[in-house]
């Protein structure tokens, strides 16, 4: 071989050493590719315990999970934002592979400006005692945003560099004073089961079950709790906001949380996290004042803190009663009874969702929406005054023979009973509850709400049949000769007789068989409670409806005849309400015109054809 030859044989193995070289140093191993294509390793957020960052000047954050809540450890101690530390947990575990990037790959002045060799952000995680994921943030790379990072390697000992994208250094760049908890007490309102205010003046303890049960104020009298007002005071407790911390020492703190005359010191408990809250704040000057001070027990600051109504918590006792009449849960009652002195006494009992009205021996529907109204009144109902809260004489109020008495049963419970009396003019009326000292004044726009006269409870319901029972329909007004229409429940066929001739082929069906659908669910407007004018009315009845009744679908057997009469509540006049009265019945119903238009019958005929 020639010593030309031997020479182009070494330069084309020199040129390609080189382009394998280039090609090893600017285009990734199939190693680095499977690295990047598999990604970071992930952890499970709920498990990280201990968040470790270190800036590049070396200021410490040290973020410790205590029990369900984070607290900072250093470069002070508080409590933690958890929103800014869920927000920094999620961003690690959403970090991007990009590419893979070699120390060897860059000069010193390029790998400078990576801002790996001194870090802006070194970040660890651990869960217990374990790491569980560690990370080293640099600056912005080339590509569009993108960073440098850099993995510590435990099997080799040297880290990893990445391009990668990441929302982490956004998080982590928030000053370390901004990761306090900005909330004063961060507690979700349905654990609190108790709230203590204390004054040198005195002491407010309210206190619950637990969150489906009812607030009561157990100190300075044990009565029922207002519900909207309770919530207004835990809605202004826990939207008190830390706008500055200053650290105090442990014997100023001691000295600051002896309440003086200016201060509150409000204690918050909660039975299902086994933990009380205490914090003392300084009264505002006025309502417009949003600004004060404030010291904890639980944690080390003293802080400048902001919220609206915040004098709201300086309250009176009575401010926090409830101020309603009544709480009664209307699907868990069985038994409403009312008493009086000048009827007898009313029991309703609640089956299945429907009432029922006892009346001369039997069960029968009641009227539902009266149930309703008279609930509802009692629940919105606004008391006056707390006229006493421990009345030895009931006499004054007229209780000690009270006019009137409302007993409610909820199911599985004792009754209820709330007394009704008025003074010895008759000019201020007042309730009490028979379990309970303090008298309550009302005003009297209440009691037409729960009338006295058993009628008023009876359902409007007043006749009810199916239209495959129906035999015949009669009706007969003043001196005109009556309508007859007979009906077969099993043709579903119409015959009528008209002045004693056959009118059927005159007829209309279809507002026959409305007609039937109308008395078949024939409904009252009211019961009345003086029957006197009635009775004297219905001796000469204006129309009279009668209707035959027998089995369901058949057309013989035995029938049974239903009678009801109608008068104009004024002699000898149109007028817009009729009495009425099912034979027999000894209660007296109103209809109004426009319903007795529907079952009197005039339209059942088709109209005359014109000549």
């Amino acid at each position: 071989m020639s010593a030309r030859t031997t020479l182009l044989l070494f330069l084309l193995v020199a040129a390609m050493g080189a382009i394998i070289l280039g090609i090893e140093r600017y285009f990734p191993s199939a190693i680095d590719t499977r690295e990047v294509r598999r990604g970071p390793s992930r952890f499970e957020n709920d498990k990280v315990t201990r968040i470790e960052i270190l800036t590049a000047e070396n200021v410490p954050l040290t973020l410790v999970r205590d029990g369900g809540a984070w607290r900072i450890e250093a470069p002070y101690e508080d409590l933690a934002d958890p929103q800014k530390v869920a927000a920094l947990i999620l961003t690690l575990n959403g970090v991007e592979w990009i590419q893979r990037v070699h120390r060897q790959e860059y000069d010193e002045a390029e790998w400078q400006k990576t801002g790996l060799d001194k870090p802006r952000f070194k970040v660890r995680l651990l869960a217990g005692d374990a790491p569980v994921y560690e990370c080293w943030f640099g600056s912005p790379a080339p590509v569009e945003n993108s960073l440098f990072i850099g993995i510590p390697d435990p099997g080799s000992g040297e880290p990893a560099w990445y391009v990668a994208k990441s929302e982490a250094p956004m998080v982590l760049q928030i000053p370390a004073a901004a990761w306090r908890d900005p909330k004063l007490l961060r507690l979700p309102a349905e654990v609190i089961t108790s709230i203590t205010l204390s004054q040198p003046s005195g002491q407010i303890v309210l206190t619950r079950e637990n969150e489906h049960a009812p607030w009561l104020v157990e100190k300075p009298l044990k009565t029922r709790g207002g519900k909207e007002r309770i919530t207004e005071l835990l809605s202004a407790i826990l939207n008190i906001e830390i706008t500055e911390a200053k650290d105090v020492t442990t014997a100023a703190k001691e000295e600051a949380q002896a309440t003086r005359a200016d201060e509150i010191k409000v204690t918050i408990e909660s039975k299902a996290r086994g933990k009380s809250y205490e914090f003392t704040l300084k009264k505002p000057a006025d309502e417009k004042q949003a600004v004060t001070t404030a010291t904890t027990a639980y944690r080390k600051p003293a802080f400048t803190v902001v919220a609206k109504n915040l004098l709201s918590l300086w309250v009176s006792p009575n401010a926090l009663r409830d101020h309603l009449l009544a709480q009664i849960d209307g699907e868990r009652l069985d038994f409403l009874t009312i008493t009086s002195k000048t009827h007898p006494e009313i029991h309703l009992r609640n089956e299945g969702g429907s009432w029922y009205l006892q009346r001369h021996g039997n069960w029968e529907p009641a009227n539902g929406e009266r149930v309703a109204r008279c609930l509802g009144a009692l629940n919105t109902y606004e008391i006056l005054q707390f006229a006493a809260d421990s009345a030895a004489d009931l006499k004054p109020f007229g209780l000690d023979d009270p006019f009137q008495t409302v007993t409610w049963t909820p199911q599985r419970e004792k009754p209820v009973k709330l007394m009704f009396g008025h003074n010895a003019e008759s000019t201020q009326f007042f309730a009490k509850y028979e379990s309970e000292p303090f008298v309550y004044r009302i005003d009297a726009s209440l009691l037409p709400s729960l009338p006295t006269d058993g009628i008023k409870w009876k359902g409007l319901g007043a006749l009810r049949f199916t239209t495959f029972a129906l035999r015949r329909i009669t009706m007969s007004q003043g001196a005109y000769s009556p309508i007859i229409l007979d009906y077969n429940p099993v043709t579903a066929e119409w015959k009528a007789t008209r002045g004693g001739r056959d009118a059927t082929a005159e007829l209309d069906r279809v507002k026959a068989d409305q007609l039937a659908a109308n008395l078949a669910r024939f409904t009252v407007q009211d019961w009345a409670a003086d029957r006197t004018d009635a009775l004297q009315a219905l001796k000469t009845p204006f129309l009279t409806i009668q209707i035959v009744l027998g089995e369901p679908g058949r057309t013989d057997g035995p029938v049974r005849e239903i009678e009801i009469l109608f008068s104009p509540t004024q002699p000898n006049a149109s007028t817009a309400f009729y009495f009425g009265q099912i034979k027999n019945d000894p209660d007296i119903f109103y209809i109004t015109n426009s319903a007795l238009l529907q079952i009197a019958g005039i339209n059942v005929f088709k109209p005359k054809q014109a000549k």
